[in-house]
């Protein structure tokens, strides 16, 4: 790690349970200047890990979804600029070359970051589920995270770099290992969406919650083209559009 007076890059991890995930996570970070992993109660072994790869490791107490603590997490960071990454993600040596040479860039106050999404051990073969793009690399001083959950921040779109979609440029994210950590995450992400959709004033209509889920499964099923990875690609887009379905029903 960077000694205090040259950090660039703080890579910047939420964190609970998860030191099965955070090993390879952590493993491929040691490009970045320093580490900070927030640890919410965690009571497996994930804050020793994280110490054991050179993170800097602060406590804090249990919230269901991630958003809100991205910026919790960022405040403690020393780095001009911040990469936001879960435990069940890790970054491909050719995104690491990419990041650190865009960190020079004065132009840009946020890099969107194509995301391979594994779900049941297979990545994707469509750009939808493939090269998922997000903004999870910014400027610290220049961009906050949304707290409402599976919102991305919002950067004028002449401050944003769009990294090129080739598979030695992505975040490899394990997003769904087995149907039972789709469903716990479900419970967890779920409840706190709808919640979101209370607070914003949003409506129930039967109407609106046919409109949407038939767009989900629209996108899912046939956009993304889940026969051409067979049976996993199938169980990938009944869990994506089955969360959405959970979301219009705890609404």
């Amino acid at each position: 790690m960077a000694a205090d007076d040259t950090v660039s890059i703080s890579a910047c991890i939420v964190c609970r349970n998860e030191a099965d995930r955070l090993v390879a996570c952590l493993e491929s970070l040691g490009w970045v200047d320093e580490i900070i992993v927030l640890d919410l109660e965690s009571t497996d072994d994930s804050a020793a890990v994280a110490r054991a790869h050179g993170a800097r490791v602060v406590s804090h107490e249990v919230i269901p979804v991630v958003e809100p603590l991205r910026n919790v997490v960022a405040g403690e960071a020393r780095g001009e600029w911040i990469l936001a990454m879960d435990p069940d993600e890790r970054v491909t040596p050719g995104l690491a070359t990419e990041l650190r040479a865009l960190s020079a860039r004065a132009d840009i106050d946020a890099v969107e970051i194509p995301f391979m999404n594994h779900d049941l051990g297979y990545p994707a073969s469509h750009p939808m589920h493939r090269f998922d793009p997000k903004p999870r690399f910014y400027r610290r001083a220049a961009v906050s995270w949304p707290s409402e959950p599976n919102i991305l921040p919002q950067v004028p779109a002449e401050r944003v770099h769009r990294i090129a979609w080739r598979d030695e440029l992505v975040m490899v994210h394990e997003r769904n290992r087995s149907v039972a950590e789709a469903i716990e995450r479900a419970l967890r992400y779920a409840p706190a969406q709808a919640q979101a959709m209370v607070d914003a004033g949003e409506i129930f209509t039967a109407r609106a919650m046919l409109r949407t889920l038939g767009g989900k499964a629209y996108k899912q099923f046939v956009q993304a083209k889940p026969w051409r990875d067979g049976v996993p690609g199938f169980l990938r887009a009944g869990i994506l559009v089955a969360f959405h379905f959970y979301v219009w029903a705890a609404f």
